[in-house]
């Protein structure tokens, strides 16, 4: 077993690289090196061609039959930390106060978590060592992370949590400000006190007075009551008839006939919004011609909306997925059905034998994992790369004053240190008491313990400012920055747990 300084290098070797990185995304931009558009083509380079090519090269090298199943349990982790990260970001709203334009934001920022690049430069690195497997944990570590951007993705684009960004910026949907916790509970309490009390009070108007056998009301009823009957004795006294209504609804009729009606102009604005309508007969019109009539065919095809095929469906709907989502479904499939796997991989009992290699002595599309592979190696550094760049470019308040620091502290606390804590117990627990982490999988046990611990993705960042019409996230950004800031030692610190708690 490892000791206490070389369990701590091992976490901060790979932290420390991604430091570096970072620092040289952030150096390239203020020298100009790497420009705003620049930026840009390289974070669409990475995000649809790199990083996907990435987690299909690792999924179908490393996914076997066998482990596949470590699907479920990873999904059940992923998405409990998603749920933790709500809960507390919502209480934070509730508690500090947080600018006008983030309160729909921050329940984003806790919902999602960078599960991309960080922890894959921690793997790809640590994973090269004792106690882990080279030749199999280093390709299976990150297709276990694959399976967490697999849940951040379908929660992000495919749920539409992304379009809560744009609701900080609709005027319908803006939280406005809202008193201190106390002061807003205390009136809400009393509130409810106001609504009990009406409501306790309105029952006992409408109970019955047992004592006098009257209800409520009842007095207005004899008043009437005397009144008409009143009138009726002056109407006899003066010899008048009183009228009695037509009980025939004939003479109803007649007598509403009798009345003149008022002329309409038939260029007012009825007639200009009236529909036209077409009339139908069921007979022969005057001029003997037959009934027109809709064809019961052309009916439907009028009403019915035009249904596409299921399979143009599903299509279009996988189209529409992001690239990173597309590479995952894919490769699923070609890594747990030997038949497929055999044509991209090495596969026991069908390389060689019943899926014959191609001249060089590999499978015959091993070239595609070759090409997969050598394109994501850029994947990692060039997202690195981007995050210094991001940084470089925050426009910071001129008066600290006027941050939310409690909300911004209060959030970093909860995603870099209490969702870490339920991460650490929960995992353990899993591996001792159940089989979904088994203790040989130990790279399993480490990435789902690491993943606990990233701060907010910065995808967010690029989608507030898409939906700001002022083109900026500056609140956003100061969230973000004390969260990256303390990463390099948090995440130092969740690797070493994460690491002793494997070797255990």
């Amino acid at each position: 077993m490892s000791t206490a300084g070389s369990i701590i290098y091992k976490a901060f070797m790979p932290t420390l690289k991604m430091v570096l990185c970072i620092l040289l995304g952030f150096f390239a931009t203020k020298k100009g090196w790497l420009t705003a558009p620049g930026a840009k083509g390289l974070g669409a380079i990475v995000i649809q061609i790199t990083l996907p090519a990435l987690l299909f090269s690792s999924m179908v090298s490393a996914f076997t039959p066998e482990n596949i199943k470590a699907f479920g349990p990873l999904v059940i982790v992923a998405v409990s930390y998603q749920i933790l990260g709500l809960f507390f970001a919502w209480c934070i709203r509730e508690i500090f106060y947080v600018p006008i334009d983030f309160r729909w934001g921050i329940l984003v920022s806790g919902l999602t978590s960078n599960w991309g690049n960080l922890p894959t430069a921690i793997v790809q690195t640590m994973a090269k060592e004792a106690p882990f497997n080279p030749a199999v944990d280093v390709d299976l570590g990150v297709a276990y992370i694959a399976i967490f951007i697999f849940i951040m993705n379908t929660t992000f684009w495919g749920l539409g949590v992304h379009k809560l960004c744009a609701w900080d910026f609709q005027d319908n949907r803006r939280i406005p400000d809202h008193p201190p916790l106390k002061e807003r509970w205390s009136s809400q309490l009393e509130l409810t006190k106001g609504k009990l009390s009406k409501w306790t009070g309105s029952r006992k108007d409408t109970r019955i007075d047992m004592e006098s056998q009257t209800i409520p009301g009842m007095e207005m009823i004899d008043q009437t009551s005397e009144e008409h009957r009143s009138v009726l004795r002056e109407l006899e006294r003066n010899g008048i008839e009183p009228y009695l209504p037509p009980s025939d609804p004939h003479s109803s009729q007649e007598i509403i006939s009798a009345h003149p009606t008022s002329s309409i102009d038939p260029n007012g604005p009825i007639r200009r919004c009236s529909l036209q309508i077409p009339q139908y007969s069921s007979d022969k019109d005057q001029s003997g011609s037959e009934p027109t009539a809709i064809s019961e065919q052309d009916h439907e095809s009028v009403l019915s909306p035009v249904r596409k095929p299921i399979w143009k469906k599903i299509c279009l709907l996988f189209y529409n997925l992001p690239n990173v989502t597309k590479a995952i479904i894919i490769s699923i499939p070609i890594a747990t059905i030997q038949p497929l796997k055999a044509l991209f991989a090495e596969t026991e009992g069908w390389s060689g034998s019943k899926m014959p290699n191609g001249p060089d002595g590999n499978p015959p599309l091993a070239f595609v994992i070759e090409t997969t592979s050598f394109l994501g190696a850029i994947a990692v550094p060039g997202a690195l790369l981007l995050l210094g760049a991001s940084f470089a470019r925050l426009k910071m308040p001129k008066n600290w004053k006027d941050l939310p620091l409690g909300a911004i502290v209060a959030l970093t606390i909860s995603k870099m240190i209490l969702v870490p804590i339920f991460g650490i117990f929960v995992i353990q627990a899993f591996r001792d008491h159940t089989s979904l982490f088994p203790r040989e999988d130990k790279i399993r046990t480490f990435v789902s313990i690491l993943l606990s611990g990233t701060p907010s993705q910065v995808i967010q960042l690029v989608v507030t400012q898409t939906y700001n019409p002022d083109g900026t996230a500056e609140t956003l950004s100061s969230f973000l920055l004390l969260q990256y800031a303390l990463m390099f030692i948090l995440s130092t610190a969740i690797a070493a747990i994460a690491l002793y708690i494997v070797e255990r």
